[in-house]
């Protein structure tokens, strides 16, 4: 894996990917800041000599600053963000798990907090259903739930898509999921209370209209009813 301490003159033909990977990593690069590699953790700058005087800004790329939101049926909760490990075909992605928690720490971290990052996002969201179940408005409730996940492995443009569920992903009117079962590990497990996701339970490739993605506790969405396990 590459890495670097130091920091580094970026890559002045294409001045948005690390100078070392060539991984897209910065949207629009200000000459005056610091960027930091998602993908291998090199650490570049137009003037890298300045990088005592310049701001630090970290990983900036769009993949892994956006927020993908979980709500709790339907009331917001937190929310995942991918993020890259190793480099080249090594490469592989993981999912962070934040927990908006503007009611008790207002100004930090913008009111969010970092909770667990795993290596998918069903087991991601699964850390928010156990952050819910431990401190939620029903504490020590290690009750299943549902959880309606995207299907990112899902081939949208592929033969199985008819031309409107194509259209849909393009104007994003629809998502495809998985729905499942989230439940808490059991005694004598190590990490007995805390939730997993139920693999055998999951069921793939379901196409259903966006932003449907989250943790149910009483029913599933009207839309994946019919697809949704029994509890």
């Amino acid at each position: 894996m590459w890495r670097n301490r130091g920091v580094i003159d970026w890559y002045r033909n294409k001045a948005h990917q690390c100078p070392q990977c060539h991984h897209d990593t910065v949207t629009a690069p200000s000459s005056w800041e610091v960027y930091t590699c998602c993908n291998c953790s090199t650490r570049f700058a137009r003037f890298p000599r300045l990088q005592r005087f310049l701001r630090q800004v970290g990983v900036t790329c769009e993949v892994c600053t956006q927020r993908h939101p979980v709500t709790v049926d339907g009331e917001p909760f937190g929310y995942l963000r991918r993020r890259h490990a190793g480099v080249g075909t090594g490469a592989r992605s993981q999912f962070e798990a934040w927990l908006y928690d503007t009611a008790e720490v207002t100004d930090h971290r913008d009111g969010v907090r970092y909770l667990n990052t795993r290596a998918s996002r069903a087991e991601a969201m699964a850390d928010l259903a156990w952050w819910r179940s431990m401190f939620g408005p029903v504490e020590d409730d290690r009750s299943p739930v549902l959880a309606v996940v995207t299907d990112e492995e899902y081939f949208k443009y592929g033969p199985d898509a008819t031309e409107e569920q194509q259209d849909g992903f393009i104007d994003c009117t629809l998502e495809v999921y998985g729905v499942g079962i989230l439940r808490a590990y059991t005694a004598p497990h190590p990490r007995r209370g805390q939730f997993h996701a139920d693999t055998d339970t999951f069921t793939w490739g379901l196409i259903a209209p966006s932003g449907l993605e989250g943790i149910y506790t009483t029913a599933p969405p009207a839309a994946l009813a019919r697809h949704a396990p029994q509890l």
